[in-house]
């Protein structure tokens, strides 16, 4: 086998294994998406705040803020994004 040779199979080698790569990176699992209720403090009687999780382009992203954040909160999951637990 020659130079050129070797160095073409490196290369055909190398774009499959980016191609798989790239295949791998785009079929991700699908993500769950949450209520989040804040509370004053932490006996999670008093609600301050809220949040829902919402699916935009395959990907969960919280929605604005209802409210103000604590480090007290609860989460209730509403579903999954882009699908397949609900």
């Amino acid at each position: 086998m020659n130079m050129k040779s070797t160095v073409r199979l490196a290369a055909v080698g190398a774009v499959l294994a980016l191609s798989a790569l790239s295949a791998a990176a785009t079929a991700k699992a699908p993500g769950l998406m949450y209520h989040r209720t804040f509370y004053s403090d932490e006996t999670l009687t008093t609600q301050v705040g809220f949040y829902r999780d919402r699916c935009v382009n395959g990907n969960v992203t919280a929605s604005p803020v209802n409210g103000t954040t604590s480090p007290y909160y609860t989460l209730e999951a509403i579903g999954s994004c882009p699908g397949g637990y609900w």
